[in-house]
């Protein structure tokens, strides 16, 4: 959605404005605050999200594509400022945190692709677990506990060659159920 058409649904009907902000943006706004409140208490992290999401409402009138920045942009400056904030309020130390901050700024770019990569994640669990069992279970032991396939055949009770045959058949799946979700190559 055009920044401009975003602002303006935000102004004329907040509900609808914000659930969609938070639809585009949400996951890059909760990988931010976390960065920032990484080492504190989890449930500051929520209160994060949901003030900067808050704060875009409260402010949308002061957002303007002639100052030269995206929604995104400035949405991301707020999700970062807020959780600075939050930070210092509830007591921690900002000393390394702040240097960091100013000598390595927030790039679109970054974030994005933190985002995709929790996504593509998100996704290959998903399409591991929609192999049954006990391929899901096969393909867990072995790619995310690095068990030898010995191991694996012996903890599932059965037979070694079983275990292979699941592994080939498998990744055959996986990259066809992969591919139909658009994934064509991942990293990790």
């Amino acid at each position: 959605m055009e920044d401009r058409k975003l602002i303006r649904l935000i102004q004329q009907n907040p509900d609808k404005g914000i659930h969609k902000a938070m639809q585009l943006y949400g996951t890059a706004v909760n990988t931010i605050c976390r960065s920032v409140l990484q080492g504190c208490e989890e449930g500051l992290v929520d209160e994060a999200v949901s003030d900067t999401f808050f704060k875009l409402w409260k402010n949308s009138q002061q957002f303007s594509l002639e100052k030269g920045f995206s929604l995104k942009s400035w949405l991301y400056s707020i999700a970062r400022n807020t959780a600075i904030d939050i930070r210092r309020k509830n007591g921690y130390s900002l000393i390394s945190l702040d240097e960091k901050l100013e000598q390595e700024p927030i790039s679109d770019v970054l974030v994005e692709k933190e985002v995709q990569k929790k996504e593509v994640r998100q996704i290959l669990h998903e399409v591991i677990g929609a192999l049954g069992e006990p391929d899901s279970q096969v393909f867990l032991l072995k790619y995310f506990l690095y068990m030898k396939n010995k191991e694996i055949a012996t903890r599932l009770q059965i037979s070694e060659k079983k275990t292979e045959n699941i592994l080939y058949r498998g990744k055959l799946k996986l990259k066809e159920m992969l591919l139909e979700r658009g994934i064509t190559c991942y990293e990790d």
